[in-house]
């Protein structure tokens, strides 16, 4: 009787300590739960309105734009040399003359002869015109005046072919021949090219054929210049795919104006595709949950800063941004750093110059 007594006494107390308790933590529970929403340091960047575009990006080889290599059409010597390596010259200037001493002579004699059958034919129409020739002996005297006049053109083409002119305004490259040597058509004296602009040839894949087209601009990047832009646009699209590559071949044109890219350079090429004016955010933005992105918005309240979490449609990464196609508005604030430890409603912090940034 005694020891249930005692039991029963013990169990009371055992119950009375457990409702303590209970009344003892349940206060520290709720203090608990009121610190969960303490405001959680964070960093912010603002939804910007960028000019971006889709680049399309290759390697690409530098051509003249105009370039000859300089040969005689004929065999003959040199005896004159008008120009030096490198120089620049215009349209029409004379480069090489090749021996043409004996087609000077023929042409001397030919057009002595020319005004010979001149007078004769002069001084026949002048008897024909008074009965005093036949019209047979008109017209012979003015064949061998046509026939001549065409020795003489003939003879002046020769000379031609012995006297290399620049067919266009270039630069010359090395010379390589010397007076007195005997040129062939073999032989190149030296070479001319155009290259106050330059013609850029590039291979791209096909998947991107609908993205390139011509007029499209086009920025290149030599490694003997890598700190400067070389500006220029696509001219033209080949038309036709090559089935071992897959690929296609863009011919694109570059100013250059000071001659520092020179042909043959390999050169990184951006096609700017499809420019356009987009809302852009930090790639670093951006939660992916079950194949959708989203952010966290951070909105002002009373007591500070709160942070919204929302669905956003993107486009076009590049360069650690990313374009935003819907979901926000241009001046709205993203977290950028402490994504992962913020949840939708959570109160944040933001640095000083965040937070008065979006104030």
């Amino acid at each position: 009787m005694k020891m249930t007594r005692a039991f029963g006494t013990v169990s009371r107390r055992i119950a009375a300590c457990c409702v303590l308790l209970l009344t003892v933590t349940s206060p520290v529970s709720l203090l608990a739960q009121s610190t969960d929403n303490t405001p959680v340091p964070v960093r912010a960047a603002t939804v910007e309105l960028e000019q971006i575009s889709n680049p399309v990006e290759a390697l690409g080889t530098a051509r003249a734009w105009e370039f000859v290599s300089l040969r005689a059409g004929v065999t003959e010597h040199i005896s004159r040399i008008h120009f030096a390596s490198g120089q620049r010259v215009k349209a029409g200037d004379v480069l090489v003359e090749l021996s043409h001493g004996e087609e000077l002579a023929e042409l001397a004699g030919a057009r002595a002869t020319l005004q010979r059958y001149e007078r004769d034919a002069k001084r026949l129409r002048g008897l024909v015109g008074k009965n005093l020739s036949t019209r047979e002996q008109l017209e012979a005297a003015e064949t061998q005046v046509a026939e001549t006049r065409a020795l003489i053109d003939g003879l002046q083409a020769r000379i031609d072919d012995r006297i290399i002119r620049a067919p266009f305004d270039g630069q010359l490259g090395l010379r390589n021949i010397s007076v007195g040597s005997l040129a062939t058509p073999t032989t190149e004296i030296t070479t001319i090219q155009d290259i106050d602009r330059l013609k850029l040839d590039f291979t791209v894949p096909e998947r991107q054929l609908s993205a390139i087209q011509g007029g499209m601009k086009i920025e290149a990047v030599s490694q003997a210049h890598p700190e400067r832009i070389f500006n220029g646009e696509v001219m033209i699209v080949e038309a036709r795919v090559d089935p071992q590559t897959r690929a296609f071949t863009v011919r694109g044109r570059l100013d250059n104006p000071d001659g520092q890219l020179k042909p043959g350079m390999l050169l990184r090429v951006r096609i700017i595709s499809n420019p356009r004016e987009a809302l852009t955010i930090p790639e670093a933005a951006l939660v992916p949950l079950a194949g959708e992105q989203s952010v966290f918005v951070v909105k002002k309240t009373e007591g500070g800063h709160m942070v919204q979490r929302r669905k956003v449609q993107i486009g076009h990464r590049y360069l650690g941004k990313v374009e935003v196609l819907a979901g926000l508005s241009q001046g709205e604030q993203v977290v950028t750093r402490g994504t992962l430890n913020i949840r939708d409603g959570q109160a944040v912090s933001l640095p000083a110059e965040n937070g008065a940034a979006s104030q």
